[in-house]
Formats: C-alpha cells, structure tokens, sequence
C-alpha cells in the first residue's frame, strides 16, 4: 500500500467513530512506523504499533486506541 491517507470508520462502545489516517513515510518491515489519525474532524494523534500493543501520543482512552490500531491492520492485510 502506497503512503496515502485512507478512510477510518468503525463503532466503539456504543459510539460511531469517522475520519481518515495518513501514513508516515518512515517505514519498519515495509509497513509505517506510525499513522497521523484524525477522528470525528478532531485530531486524535500520532498512532504507532508498539511490539504488542497500539499507542498514541496524546492522552486518549487505551481501548479506543487498540480499536483505532485494529482498524489499521485490518487495512493493511486486505493489501
């Protein structure tokens, strides 16, 4: 997948979530280092896959990021 912002939109409890993700253009393994993600027309943050878990370097709720990271794998496996 080329470094091209992509469509984010997903519910999570009991909230509908929109917005887009745009990779950046460092790159581990062939796949992004991070993703810029805005949600709801409000930046969300930097998100980035840490060894086990997705982070984000702003303060957010843990689980609305691993639903934010899930959403991006599942992009990237349907490469």
């Amino acid at each position: 997948m080329e470094n091209k912002t992509f469509d984010i939109s997903f519910d999570h409890d009991g909230k509908y979530y929109q917005g887009w993700a745009t990779p950046s253009g460092k790159k581990d393994n062939g796949k992004p280092r991070s993703f810029h993600v805005v949600l709801n027309r409000v930046m969300f943050g930097n998100v980035s896959h840490n060894d086990t878990t997705w982070v984000v370097d702003e303060q957010r709720p843990d689980e609305l990021t691993q639903a934010v990271g899930k959403f991006i794998e599942e992009v990237y496996q349907s490469v």
